[in-house]
């Protein structure tokens, strides 16, 4: 009798662990979420405190790799290609998706093949090194831009600072830059403070530190309001030091992560459920605050919107500085005046 008693504990302990298992959000493996830049870039930087957050809400552990490449066109089309089963998963940043298409860099890539979260986003800097490069002003950068004498740091060609910069360069009569790429933003501050490049372009969360101990200038952030960064140091807006700058088009790039949008309802409900846990825990507020950035907390449809609107903005901006490269128009993408929702979201199954 006792023996029978046993076995019967043992299976419905069986059971039990089997249905806790059966809960698990990934049973067969860890996932991974597949990082478009290096270590340290401004998309590694947002993204790692929430997966770290996402992790302790939903108890399972996600792996993180870092794949640079094409802007991180290398990672999308990575991700896209393996099986759509919820275990890989994509990080980049807003801007990146219309660079993909105007470089011709990430063909399955497009905003409505994903479902999107994003918790942060920020403005994108210009640093300098006075130092080092004897640029002090816009003024004087843009004088050595057009001169050639000065090369530009970036993360990678068709992202969001490097359009930004294409718009910078189209306004000031810059006929062409010498760009200099590195695997991410914080690589390129670096370069920027050991003089590597005369001038570096990124998502500023990556460099705050350099400027904030004074390793690096900022010239300007596309933004229209100043950022103390200390008692002595402010970052100004390119609408102050760049009259052209009213013109730009003042887009923040979020950054979040990324799934097929035909992945398992299931995977997608519980990543919804965990993000919305996380972007109101203090220890992301309190790191946002750290690093100049703002906690949006942006999924769903407004995920959707604000992808496939910064998806033709930057497409369009970017084919606006160098014509020579792949027609948004030609791939049905309207300028983002004409731009409306309420027809784009056709694409996404609204």
């Amino acid at each position: 009798m006792r023996k029978i008693t046993v076995l019967a504990a043992f299976l419905s302990l069986t059971l039990a662990l089997a249905a806790v298992a059966g809960e698990k959000v990934w049973p067969r493996e860890i996932p991974t979420i597949t990082v478009g830049f290096g270590p340290g870039g401004g998309t590694d930087t947002a993204v790692r405190p929430l997966i770290a957050l996402m992790q302790e809400y939903i108890g399972e552990t996600i792996n993180v790799v870092n794949t640079p490449g094409a802007s991180s066109a290398v990672a999308a089309e990575l991700v896209m290609s393996k099986p759509h089963d919820g275990y890989n998963l994509f990080s980049t940043g807003t801007g990146t998706l219309g660079g993909f298409l105007v470089q011709r860099t990430g063909p399955n890539s497009y905003p409505w093949k994903w479902t999107s979260w994003f918790p942060l986003q920020g403005p994108a800097a210009l640093l300098v090194n006075p130092e080092k490069s004897g640029i002090n002003t816009v003024e004087d950068a843009i004088a050595k831009l057009k001169s050639g004498e000065a090369s530009v740091g970036m993360a990678g060609f068709g992202n969001g600072p490097h359009v930004l910069m294409e718009t910078f360069a189209s306004l000031a009569g810059i006929k062409e830059v010498n760009y200099v790429t590195f695997d991410a933003d914080g690589q390129v501050a670096v370069g920027v403070y050991a003089g590597e490049v005369e001038l570096g372009i990124i998502t500023f969360s990556a460099g705050i530190d350099h400027a904030r101990k004074g390793n690096v200038k900022v010239l300007f952030l596309n933004q229209d309001k100043p950022l103390k960064l200390t008692d002595t140091i402010t970052a100004p807006p390119i609408t102050e030091v760049f009259p052209a700058g009213k013109a730009m088009p003042l887009l923040s790039e979020a950054w979040g992560i990324m799934i097929p949008r035909d992945a398992p309802k299931a995977t997608i409900a519980k990543l919804e459920e965990a993000f919305r846990w996380a972007i109101k825990q203090q220890k992301l507020i309190d790191f946002a605050n750290s690093r100049a950035l703002n906690v949006v907390g942006i999924s769903g449809e407004d995920a959707d919107k604000m992808l496939d609107y910064q998806f033709s903005a930057y497409a369009w901006t970017q084919y606006q500085g160098r014509p020579d490269q792949n027609d948004p128009a030609a791939a049905g993408l309207v300028k983002p005046g004409d731009w409306n929702w309420e027809v784009e979201k056709k694409k996404y199954g609204y």
